[in-house]
């Protein structure tokens, strides 16, 4: 037996001529209706893993359906290149990436990284399908919790690479600022976005 509380579902066209009856006659007796149990579409265990992003205080929220199951530091957007703000999905993912100059003022006359040293996107990247935007490891770890990249969420390369298993494409990444409800650097809601 599944353990989710199931809804109902009421027979509308019997529900109103039933009422419909009962208000002509003037009755003020209980009307019984008929329902049906619905169950729902999507269930806690069915949700998979889904990243949460927080710009405000430049953390990664890892759940596990409805309950948080990793944290990690990370460094998002400057207020030039902000990281997107919406829900967003892994598309790709790839290890050992080259970099490629984005067609942006800042990128202007860069060449191709491949992987190694000097590849700023360290060993993994994965990429979302807000268009030019991933998560992806870093050799400057100096960044880490601070607004600091071009859109993109930099992590510790051990962290990208410990994160990297647990995703796979598809996941849904939200990325969000400050909730409205004010928000605690201390402390992740246990359950929600």
């Amino acid at each position: 037996m599944a353990s989710y509380r199931c809804s109902s579902h009421v027979a509308s066209a019997s529900a109103v001529a039933s009422i419909f009856s009962a208000f002509v006659a003037n009755s003020r007796e209980p009307d019984r209706l008929r329902v049906r149990g619905l169950a729902p579409k999507v269930t806690a265990r069915g949700i998979g893993p889904v990243i949460v992003i927080r710009r405000a205080s430049n953390r990664l929220f890892l759940y596990l359906g409805t309950r948080l199951w990793r944290t990690f530091g990370v460094a998002t957007g400057q207020s030039a290149y902000p990281s997107p703000l919406g829900r967003w999905s892994i598309v790709v993912k790839w290890r050992n990436p080259w970099w490629y100059p984005p067609k942006s003022p800042w990128a202007a006359g860069s060449k191709p990284i491949p992987p190694g040293p000097g590849n700023p996107l360290g060993t993994r990247w994965m990429g979302l399908s807000a268009s030019g935007v991933g998560i992806h490891g870093t050799p400057d770890d100096a960044s880490i919790g601070y607004s600091a990249s071009h859109g993109c969420i930099r992590m510790h390369e051990a962290d990208s690479v410990a994160l990297f298993p647990l995703v796979p494409q598809g996941t849904t990444v939200i990325i969000y600022g400050a909730p409205p409800w004010g928000y605690s650097t201390s402390t992740a809601p246990s359950t929600g976005f």
